[in-house]
């Protein structure tokens, strides 16, 4: 009896002996496939045993959110050691405010500035902002904040104002004494005004004026204004008509504008004929060999007239008859009249 307990109790300590250091063996490997970490988050300091092989599988483990905005000082797939130290800086949360509006909740990443946020708001709304609120925008951004900005627009406004005409009186022996004739009516130019107008949050602050562009010259009213005897005008062949010589002519007509006479209007000659008068309506142009300037004339279709100017193309029996408009002038075009000269010559 005695030797069969003898034989029983052996092969239990041969297993014991064997089962025994593989149960540590087991123990160490389980102790060693867990890590301590501590985690810092926001400042609230945790301690954790995970089982955990990198920083976010750590993070899914230990049931920490982490938003987009958040700061974290290792890289998700960081591999955990023991005794490692996690820390997170949670995002800022913070209002903003535009021209004095609604609140509106934002969050941005810890440390970040107000001028962050200001080029935030312009690149989202594509308009230009300017702070209003505590502190210069190099000032970090803080939980609770309260960021005030207005808009800054710029805007060109463009406006079209009419351009008054002036009346231009001649006194012409082309109408009869005491008669006269709106022979050019007046219309009004056009004037366009561009304005620069600045608004900070939705109110005019300034405007300029920073374009006047005249878009359509006004045309000048012309009212003859007659100096002559009836008679002389209506029939040639009256005895109160007397001249000493009438001659053919072939005529033509001109301005006081740079085509025709050469001169820019801030030339101190323009609108100088080259006896010294200023041109208007009867003053002709002639060969000076062929008709004296000075001399009285009265011409076909025009009226009276005076010899008081010259030009290149005026040789011989040629007149050159002075119109307001380049429009009047074309009209007139090149043509054969008679000329009665009223003076001795």
């Amino acid at each position: 009896m005695k030797g069969l307990k003898k034989l029983f109790v052996l092969p239990l300590a041969v297993i014991a002996v064997i089962i025994f250091p593989l149960g540590i063996i087991s123990f160490i490997a389980d102790e060693l496939a867990f890590t301590n970490v501590v985690l810092i988050d926001d400042g609230v300091v945790s301690e954790f045993r995970v089982g955990s092989n990198t920083v976010e599988d750590f993070l899914l483990e230990a049931g920490v959110p982490l938003s987009r905005s958040d700061r974290l000082n290792h890289s998700p797939g960081t591999v955990l050691r023991d005794g490692m130290t996690i820390e997170i800086e949670r995002e800022t949360s913070f209002y903003i405010r535009i021209n004095d509006g609604d609140l509106i909740a934002r969050a941005i990443r810890p440390d970040a500035t107000v001028a962050e946020v200001l080029r935030q708001v312009q690149t989202e709304t594509q308009i230009a902002h300017v702070y209003q609120g505590q502190g210069d925008t190099g000032r970090s951004v803080v939980n609770g904040d309260v960021l005030d900005f207005v808009t800054w627009v710029t805007r060109l406004e463009v406006e079209q104002h009419p351009l008054p005409y002036q009346l231009i009186e001649n006194h012409t022996g082309s109408v009869p004494q005491g008669r006269q004739n709106l022979r050019i009516e007046g219309e009004y130019g056009i004037e366009e005004v561009t304005t620069s107008i600045v608004y900070i949050g939705g109110e005019e602050e300034e405007r300029d004026v920073v374009l006047t562009e005249v878009i359509l010259e006004p045309v000048d009213a012309v009212l003859d204004i007659g100096t002559a005897w009836l008679g002389s005008l209506t029939n040639t062949n009256s005895p109160d008509f007397t001249y000493f010589r009438r001659v053919r002519m072939e005529a033509t007509a001109y301005t006081q504008y740079y085509g025709c006479t050469g001169k820019h209007p801030d030339d101190p000659w323009f609108g100088i004929t080259a006896s010294g008068r200023r041109v208007q309506h009867g003053i002709v142009a002639v060969d000076r060999n062929v008709i004296p300037l000075g001399t009285r004339l009265y011409v076909d279709g025009y009226g009276f007239a005076i010899a008081a100017d010259v030009g290149g193309a005026i040789r011989g029996y040629k007149i050159d008859l002075f119109m307001y408009t380049i429009e009047e002038a074309r009209r007139f075009g090149r043509r054969h009249i008679y000329v009665w000269i009223l003076d001795e010559i």
